[in-house]
């Protein structure tokens, strides 16, 4: 063998070296072009021509320089594995890798939020409506930090630091429960700055004195912050503790849960050791914490000076106003990590609650890609809605994009056309209820999909659920998965089988709306359903009317730039077979699983349209409900001795077009304007032992799976920015000056607190709301004083696990597991 020949065969191995090197690389990356098929298609494998899951398909090509690849996969559905495997060749040489990819099911989580904001769990003041998240063996991850809010009032406020006695059950009415709760920002509780009592006070005894050091003059800088109210959060493993806990605060009961059993359970107040009045600044991460309830400083005042406005405050433990960005928050687990771990430890939730010692969730992001995948699946195995079907016009006040065009542009700007979907009319594109019962084929199921393209309303007719004509067999309903994607609104619209009123019978027992549930008491069981939109979902009572273009200018008229309404949400004529007979309500959402974009709140995930609740705690009632009841040159007659701004007569309106519902309209209280003008239904329920008079919301019950994930801003030629919600909701008078005008409206004032005193047919402008004790001097005056309700819609949200067989009812996310190469033949 000559040189010549050694260096030929030299050069021919170091060629095949670099060729399998090539080949290898080429084989490799083809898994990409897989995943970014199955990433597109939200890791749902594609369907067959049966709309069925494909058990095995596969893609291949070929390089320009003649390396083919193919890459076959077979989606394992016992482990929720996509198992690949990727072969190449080029000339005579082979290479070959596998790769898992581990799905995971919307069903695994309660909930997912892929986003930095805050997940506030929030109560208002009645001790008998909680607030909860229950997941039994389902995940919880939020990437940001979980928060307690409650403005609970604890009836006994101690005026020193030994404590007082707690509503129990009421104030444990805030429950985390799950098989593993990760909040990657962390735990706390919802800061309130501690204003100054009132000196003048009749209650005020020596308030003044002893919270000098930590409180500050109204209009002054805080000095320093504690939380709001009474109400503690209560972590636990045990969703039988979970939920028995939850129905003993609504049913104020006291057991089978006891104080004692739930001690460690409750989320501390402050995550150092010491005794009230504990102060973050100076407190050391010890390892100790303080969640002793009954020593708990709960301080109900009144503030402000003049203005005479009240606060139920918690003082046990005070931190500096930047507290939760220098640091040093009392109930901040990230701030005080040692306490945090030795509470956990003693609430028996090692390895079940988690903060940031875990590792961070990836988040799919949402874009036009997945929505057009999902849209092909509808053409081919759902329906896809292109078109306003069977439709209504609705006019959305309510939207704040709404009023601004509306404001503008008046008579031009158009109102929404609204598809109607009833379920039992529901048809889908090669569906075989068959399949459904076959066990054989109970893996490959598909999820079949709605594709709306407009805004459109799903429908519940019958009060034993959705399809019940298409699909009537209990176990397989439990079997169908059916995702509703729309592109704009998603709105719900339930059943109410009781239409009896709280007016005549029964006043202190909620009626009840359902969504995908049996109202009759029977045991169909709701199909799994998943909402998909960038926007936020709607929810309608059965008997909402909606608003017509006719309606809209004649009631709530646009000229000069600005929205005039002669009437509001509360007092529209629309709610006399709804909101004035019903009240507060409870609307139950069975099996829901919700998908929507990380810029929701996820306290509020969904929209209660119409009118839901009346009385609140504000002080601009007073004068925004006058101006609300009243029309130009027509005084408000006194009722008996009330004051104007609590009660009046019937007015006498001449005009066709009233402020006020009709006589004899529910609306009013025995012929005279109900007490500060809400409709006298939300008086005689509160009125009620059973809902306490403290009660500001109805309620909203999900049984269901939260997801919240980024959309992508990518503009589209021809399709919307998935970021931008096209929709803003606002909610009783939280409407800007920029859109409406209420200076033909008049009120009088002369309550002696709050707001200086006006006389009679005082014009509803800013500068008439004037402050009696300004906050600040660019402050003076109350914008929502003199703002129109546009919608009621506040709710206590309880989220708990949907049913056990809500499972595998489409997959979200894709993790990557090791890529294993085989042994390769040159």
């Amino acid at each position: 063998m000559t040189s010549l020949d050694v260096f030929t065969k030299d050069y021919n191995y170091k060629s095949l070296d670099f060729d399998q090197v090539l080949l290898d690389e080429a084989t490799s990356s083809a898994f990409a072009v897989m995943e970014s098929a199955l990433a597109r298609r939200l890791w749902e494998p594609p369907p067959d021509s049966q709309c069925l899951k494909a058990e095995s398909f596969s893609v291949e090509g070929e390089l320009p320089s003649g390396v083919s690849w193919k890459v076959d996969t077979v989606f394992n559905f016992t482990t929720k594995n996509f198992e690949m495997t990727a072969t190449g060749s080029y000339r005579k040489l082979k290479s070959k890798f596998r790769k898992h990819v581990k799905v995971l099911d919307v069903s695994d989580y309660l909930l997912f939020s892929g986003s930095s904001n805050s997940v506030i769990l929030q109560r208002a003041y009645s001790p008998k409506t909680p607030s909860a998240l229950i997941a039994k063996d389902r995940r919880i991850y939020t990437k940001g930090p979980l928060v307690g809010y409650s403005m609970i009032d604890r009836p006994n406020p101690n005026t020193g630091w030994s404590g007082s006695t707690p509503v129990w059950p009421g104030e444990w009415g805030t429950v985390i429960q799950g098989d593993r709760m990760q909040f990657a920002g962390g735990i706390y509780y919802y800061p309130w700055s501690i204003p100054r009592p009132n000196s003048s006070w009749v209650n005020a005894g020596n308030l003044p004195t002893l919270l000098a050091p930590y409180a500050n003059a109204w209009g002054t800088p805080a000095i320093s912050v504690g939380s709001s109210g009474a109400g503690s959060m209560v972590f636990t493993k045990s969703s039988t503790i979970a939920e028995t806990l939850r129905d003993q605060v609504t049913n104020e009961t006291p057991g089978p849960n006891t104080k004692s059993a739930l001690r460690n359970s409750v989320y501390p107040v402050a995550l150092f050791g010491g005794n009230p009045p504990l102060q973050a600044w100076s407190a050391t991460d010890s390892g100790s914490y303080f969640n002793d309830v009954d020593r708990y400083s709960i301080f109900y005042y009144e503030y402000a000076d003049a203005n005479k406005f009240g606060i139920r405050m918690n003082a046990t433990c005070m931190s500096r106003p930047d507290a939760l960005t220098s640091g040093k928050y009392c109930s901040h687990s990230e701030h005080f990590p040692k306490g945090f771990r030795e509470w956990r430890k003693d609430a028996d939730l090692e390895g079940y609650l988690y903060t940031s010692d875990a590792e961070v969730v990836p988040s799919p992001t949402m874009n036009w890609d997945n929505l057009e995948a999902l849209e092909e699946d509808a053409s081919a195995c759902g329906q896809v809605i292109s078109s306003p079907v069977n439709a209504y016009e609705d006019c959305a006040i309510w939207d704040s994009e709404f009023q601004k065009q509306y404001a503008a542009n008046g008579a031009g700007t158009a109102c929404t056309r609204v598809s109607r979907l009833d379920m039992e009319s529901l048809t889908l594109n090669n569906f075989n209820a068959g399949q459904l019962s076959n066990a054989n084929l109970s893996n490959r199921l598909l999820r079949r999909v709605v594709y709306a393209k407009v805004p459109t309303e799903i429908r519940q007719s019958n009060n034993q659920g959705l399809m019940i004509g298409a699909l009537s067999d209990n176990a397989a309903r439990k079997k169908l998965a059916l995702w509703v994607v729309g592109e704009d609104t998603i709105t719900l619209r339930g059943v109410q089988p009781d239409t009896t009123s709280p007016l005549n019978t029964d006043p202190g027992r909620l009626r009840e709306v359902f969504f995908n549930m049996d109202a009759t008491g029977g045991v169909k069981p709701g199909i799994s359903m998943v909402l998909l939109s960038p926007e936020q979902v709607h929810l309608l009572s059965p008997f909402y009317v909606p608003i017509s273009e006719s309606y809209l200018k004649s009631r709530w008229p646009s000229s000069g730039g600005k929205i005039r309404p002669i009437l509001h949400n509360l007092t529209d004529p629309r709610h006399e077979e709804d909101g004035f007979k019903y009240g507060y309500r409870r609307y139950h959402l069975n099996n829901v699983s919700l998908i929507t974009t990380a810029t929701v709140d996820a306290g509020r995930p969904f929209i209660l349209q119409g009118l839901w609740n009346g009385p609140d705690s504000s002080a601009s009632q007073f004068i925004s409900n006058q101006c609300m009841v009243t029309m130009a040159g027509n005084p408000l007659p006194p009722y008996m001795a009330y004051n104007i701004s609590e009660m009046a007569s019937m007015p006498v309106y001449t005009d066709p077009i009233s402020a006020l519902p009709p006589a004899g309209s529910r609306y009013y209280d025995d012929g005279h304007l109900p007490r500060r003008y809400y409709p006298n239904v939300f008086w005689v329920q509160n009125a009620h032992p059973a809902i306490g008079g403290a009660r500001h919301e109805s309620d909203l019950m999900l049984k269901g799976i939260r997801i919240y994930v980024d959309f992508d801003a990518t503009v589209i030629p021809g399709k919307r920015d998935l970021n931008t919600p096209l929709h803003r909701a606002t909610d009783g008078r939280n409407v800007s000056l920029n859109y409406f005008d209420l200076s033909h409206k008049h009120f009088t004032y002369n309550m002696g607190s709050y707001y200086q005193n006006e006389p009679s047919f005082t014009p509803c402008i800013l500068e008439n709301a004037a402050y009696l004790s300004p906050s600040s001097p660019t402050a003076l005056y109350d914008g929502n004083a003199v703002t129109p309700t546009v919608n009621n819609g506040s709710y206590i949200f309880v989220h708990t696990s949907p049913d056990d067989d809500f499972r595998n009812v489409g997959s979200i996310v894709g993790v990557d597991q090791p890529v294993i190469e085989t042994r390769n033949a040159k």
